[in-house]
């Protein structure tokens, strides 16, 4: 409404410009200086008003927007929101935690596993060690030294396996079951 006062001012202030003119022409001096005084009067009234009307009407919008984003329903329906959201944020925390104990947990026993293996193949080379001095008189000095090379081989290799038919091999060819 207040755009289409100030257009109407403008357009009226046109044909008043025109007249001012027209009486310049005519050398009515004291009326074409009273129409250019009211319609610059005019111009200006109607650019404050536009003016103003803007201002009035951003802070009418500003104040409207502000009154909706305090009122219950809003600050509900955000309430709800945080919560939901909280909540979903923390499913997933508890997701990935969960992801991370359980990887770190495997490292644990993964850990656990290799320390354990390690000492399984240090104790059955050490057996063997015994076992191949208990037998030393028995067995050539070819096969022991063949048997000690095998044994820190397999060791190193962490190769239980290798180890124990090692073992066993040494078990049978000196006809006693040892350890």
């Amino acid at each position: 409404m207040l755009i289409r006062v100030a257009l109407l001012m403008i357009a009226l202030c046109l044909p008043l410009f025109l007249l001012a003119k027209m009486l310049l022409i005519f050398t009515f001096i004291v009326f074409a200086a009273f129409a250019t005084q009211l319609a610059a009067f005019l111009l200006l009234a109607a650019f404050c008003l536009l003016i103003f009307g803007g201002l009035f009407g951003g802070i009418k919008k500003t104040f409207w927007a502000l009154r909706d984003f305090a009122s219950v329903k809003n600050r509900e329906q955000r309430h709800v929101f945080f919560v939901k959201n909280k909540h979903a944020n923390q499913k997933r925390l508890f997701h990935f935690k969960r992801i991370q104990l359980h990887y770190f947990k495997e490292r644990e026993r993964q850990n656990l596993l290799k320390k354990n293996n390690q000492q399984h193949i240090d104790a059955l080379s050490s057996a063997i060690e015994r076992d191949l001095q208990r037998v030393k008189q028995d067995i050539s000095k070819e096969l022991f030294s063949q048997f000690q090379l095998e044994n820190r081989r397999y060791r190193t290799k962490q190769n239980e396996q290798a180890l124990l038919k090692l073992h066993h091999k040494i078990a049978t060819i000196t006809g006693k079951v040892l350890c």
